[in-house]
């Protein structure tokens, strides 16, 4: 059975270039149809009940997280595809969906629909779009996945976050014990550096409002809020000191 695809876009040349890329490329993708906004997105994921959708990320006054929010809990198989590299990218790779940036790179596109085509084929839904919609719900939260769940926690609130090989424990203000998550400590510096932590050290990211004093070392340490002593490396030292100077 034929995998079919929908795209939602509001650019009707970038609606354009895909369907001919797959035209060309994929010929076994069955596209059964395309829309210019976010209304009109709903009804054709509704009615066409797609496997896969290509969904741009904005669209005039609404966007793409809007059409999810809508059709929720239908979960097709989800490609964003957007011309910004911007904070919604961030929380696109954060919470492990695919994306592509415009213009679209023909072997790239290819590289999304090998990953699409498996994951469908196995039944697998599209990454955590629940993650998503909540760290994009507001530049001051993020999602945390939980076991059960989401936990969702304000970013003012994190003090800290250690690397623990491919998980990350994230320490929250009030909270006794941290958030365990299974995301690298990379992931989370790529989503939160923009939004006032920095890196101190390999292990260490910090939010720099609750860093209470440095002490002077080779690399030194900084002192948090909640007395904790964190160290910093000497490679990220220059770093800390530039934060802290803007601060």
């Amino acid at each position: 059975m034929a995998t079919t695809a929908v795209i939602v876009d509001d650019e009707a040349q970038c609606r354009g270039i895909l369907a001919a890329l797959l035209a060309e490329r994929h010929p076994d993708i069955h596209l059964k149809g395309t829309a210019d906004d976010v209304p009109r997105g709903v009804s054709l994921v509704r009615n066409e009940r797609p496997d896969l959708l290509f969904l741009d990320v904005e669209m005039g006054s609404m966007t793409g997280f809007d059409l999810l929010k809508a059709i929720a809990p239908q979960r097709p198989h989800v490609v964003f595809t957007t011309a910004h590299e911007g904070y919604a990218v961030r929380a696109i790779r954060f919470s492990a969906l695919d994306y592509l940036l415009k213009p679209i790179v023909p072997e790239e596109l290819d590289d999304a629909m090998h990953k699409a085509i498996a994951a469908i084929d196995t039944g697998k839904t599209s990454g955590d779009i629940g993650s998503l919609l909540g760290n994009v719900a507001s530049d001051r939260q993020i999602a945390l996945p939980t076991g059960d769940g989401l936990s969702i926690v304000q970013l003012d609130d994190i003090l800290y976050c250690n690397s623990d090989n491919n998980y990350t424990e994230v320490y929250v203000r009030g909270e006794k014990k941290p958030q365990v998550v299974s995301r690298p400590l990379s992931e989370f510096a790529a989503f939160l550096l923009p939004q006032g932590f920095v890196r101190i050290h390999q292990s260490h990211l910090v939010h720099r409002k609750h860093i209470k004093r440095y002490v002077k070392g080779e690399g030194g340490e900084v002192v948090m809020t909640d007395g904790m002593n964190l160290p910093v490396s000497r490679r990220q030292k220059g770093e800390l000191m530039e934060a802290l100077g803007r601060w």
